[in-house]
């Protein structure tokens, strides 16, 4: 019997921080867009909007972004060797970046936002992309200015940054047990 596609890759896909320079084609993230509007969500309300960002400078700007917002609120410190030299350690100059945003005052934003990022991951595993849910970048909300820059209504946050390329590293699945807590 043949193996099971979606099995395979739920079991194969690993979060990517190593990209080639290529740059994702169109008409993959038209799929991955289109894989992404087809995630459940409570009361099918479909919260998400996506900000589709391919130019690298703006991503390398964004990465910058969120270092200084991270510097404002205290993580620099455990990540300030990293954050000193000029490699991207925010969006590991990937060359997709999607920022899903959601109502502020949706409660089900999380939660919807991170079935759809699951999707859209194993969506890009199917198209041979690699991916990596950068919860750091969600820093950007604190700044008016990006969000400005990157057309975020005020009534709106951004709720998953993902990020999307062609796989420049292979990585093998960490063991992974069940934690049953109990069966009834």
């Amino acid at each position: 019997m043949a193996e099971n596609a979606v099995m395979k890759a739920i079991r194969e896909r690993r979060s990517i921080r190593k990209y080639e320079e290529n740059p994702v084609p169109k008409e993959a993230i038209d799929e991955l867009l289109s894989a992404a509007t087809m995630s459940p969500s409570a009361m099918n309300r479909q919260p998400w909007d996506f900000i589709v960002v391919t130019d690298r400078k703006m991503i390398k700007e964004l990465s910058d972004r969120v270092k200084k917002q991270m510097r404002l609120v205290g993580y620099a410190q455990k990540y300030a060797e990293r954050f000193t030299g000029g490699e991207d350690l925010v969006f590991y100059s990937a060359p997709l970046l999607v920022l899903v945003t959601a109502p502020k005052d949706y409660e089900w934003a999380g939660l919807d936002c991170g079935i759809l990022a699951q999707t859209m991951f194993l969506a890009a595993y199917s198209l041979g992309l690699g991916s990596c849910f950068i919860g750091f970048a969600r820093m950007l909300n604190k700044d008016g200015e990006a969000l400005e820059m990157l057309g975020v209504p005020p009534d709106r946050e951004i709720c998953a940054p993902l990020i999307f390329g062609y796989p420049a590293e292979k990585k093998e699945a960490p063991e992974r047990k069940p934690k049953i807590a109990k069966r009834v």
